[in-house]
């Protein structure tokens, strides 16, 4: 069973652990709402949003890298990737975690 709370089952069973949907709304709705404030707005306003978006994208390839080398499986580490695009670094933490755990460093 996982100390963190979010996992169920033994930790060697499990590759992917959702964030707590709050992170997909203030993260992923934060990310949207700067969309549209771009989209009405100035440069200032598109450079917010292009550097999220770009901060977002780079997070989400370290989380299939740290997914992928840690040997979860390709599934798994798209997932991760996904989940991390939406919210950003909530995702990356639980994946750390989920490693932590599984490597009993936790």
């Amino acid at each position: 069973m996982s100390t963190s709370g979010l996992t169920t089952g033994t930790v060697d069973d499990v590759t992917f652990v959702r964030v707590a949907p709050g992170w997909w709304i203030s993260n992923f709705g934060g990310l949207c709402a700067s969309g549209l404030a771009a989209r009405r707005g100035g440069a200032v306003r598109r450079t917010v949003f292009s550097l999220a978006v770009a901060t977002h994208v780079v997070e989400a390839g370290v989380a299939f890298r740290r997914a992928s080398q840690a040997g979860l499986g390709r599934d798994a580490a798209t997932r991760w990737a996904l989940q991390t695009a939406g919210v950003g670094f909530p995702s990356l933490m639980a994946l750390g975690r989920l490693l932590r755990e599984r490597d009993g460093t936790v």
